[in-house]
């Protein structure tokens, strides 16, 4: 076993501000030189695999057969590292990557090009929708794939592992946005058929347009019945800002019908633990109530449109939570009643203004 150095890494493993790099002696031309091959900011278990993977040629005294060149697998790791540690999407990221490093394994990050990721994402589009076999896989999944892709290959550059963006060509595909809200007599079939404790969590979901993890997480001292409102702290959004949900007395009533869970802090809880997913039971309610083409999040839709029509598009934002009126957009649907309407004040406001121009007869 090789001895470790001074920073209590295995010998010819190294770590400084750029990150860790193999330090070693070569041979050429029958001069002994050194040399140092960069990894950048992998993970010390990346780093030491591939320090064991070419022992071999540091023992020989030779050069490495990658020069030094990082694999898809060995950024992918550092990626998720860092996503782990910073961001709220980590365990989505984790999916996202196993499939990618099922793909592009052991292809060293320099190789990959364009027409690469687009093998892959054909091999996906073909795989099509695991859970809805008749249906084709979304642009949006596909648009996911390639941004963690991008992100991985940028989270490279920037630990220096690779110079440039080999994929930058990569466009992602045109998105569809949704807008399938519910008509007030589909809300009421989907109440009546939801279970007792998923009735509530729809109502919530429906009028505030709070995000299902923000619903799931909900803890009891983030709900102040008393001044009407949910205070949701910057930890606890995607946006990582701080937000607060009015309540409506109906849903003050709500809170006090829910029950609470001994030796838990959660307000939605199912044995005693917190609840961490509705999918099932809320998929079969709508099955049950005869609404089709209909998810869970799509009643953020319904709130957002139906706070948009009650009130202003930035106090709607406020309460929804979209930093950016462009994504507040894709949830704002606007429809044949908003049309009519805004046609109805257009007539108003033109007759208004016609009678009240006064009438000077003409001064002969």
């Amino acid at each position: 076993m090789s001895r470790p150095n001074v920073h209590g890494l295995p010998q010819h493993l190294r770590k400084d501000g750029r990150g860790y790099f193999l330090d070693y002696d070569v041979v050429e031309g029958g001069i002994e030189k050194r040399k140092r091959v960069r990894l950048g900011k992998v993970p010390l278990a990346s780093a030491k695999k591939i320090l064991a993977d070419h022992m071999r040629e540091i023992v020989e005294k030779r050069f490495l057969s990658v020069e030094g060149k990082t694999t898809f697998n060995e950024a992918a790791d550092s990626f998720l590292a860092y996503s782990k540690a910073r961001r709220k999407t980590f365990k989505n990221d984790a999916q996202i990557v196993e499939r990618l490093k099922a793909f592009f394994g052991d292809k060293t990050l320099e190789s990959l090009t364009p027409d690469i990721v687009e093998a892959f994402l054909t091999q996906r589009r073909e795989a099509g929708n695991c859970r809805l076999k008749d249906h084709p896989l979304a642009g949006t999944t596909l648009n996911r794939d390639i941004g963690t892709l991008k992100s991985i290959i940028n989270r490279a550059i920037l630990n220096g592992l690779i110079e440039k963006d080999p994929i930058r060509g990569v466009r992602k595909f045109k998105e569809i946005p949704r807008d399938r809200v519910l008509e007030p007599d589909e809300y009421q079939r989907l109440l009546d058929h939801c279970k007792p404790y998923l009735k509530a969590i729809v109502q919530l979901a429906y009028l505030t347009g709070m995000r299902r993890g923000e619903i799931l997480g909900l803890r009891w001292e983030q709900v102040d019945l008393q001044n009407k409102v949910i205070i949701l702290e910057a930890a606890d959004t995607k946006t990582r800002e701080k937000r607060e949900i009015p309540l409506s007395n109906a849903l003050v009533e709500l809170f006090q019908r829910i029950p609470k869970t001994l030796g838990s802090s959660y307000v939605f809880t199912r044995k005693g633990q917190r609840l961490k997913e509705v999918k099932d039971d809320f998929l079969k309610a709508c099955r049950q109530a005869g609404i089709v083409d209909f998810r869970f999040h799509d009643l953020r839709h319904c709130a957002v449109t139906n706070l948009r029509k009650a009130g202003s598009d930035s106090v709607t934002m406020s309460i929804s939570g979209h930093k950016t009126y462009a994504m507040f957009k894709r949830y704002n649907r606007i429809d044949r009643v908003d049309r009519l309407m805004a046609v109805q004040k257009a007539e108003a406001l033109i007759d208004t203004n016609r009678t009240s121009v006064v009438e000077t007869p003409l001064v002969k």
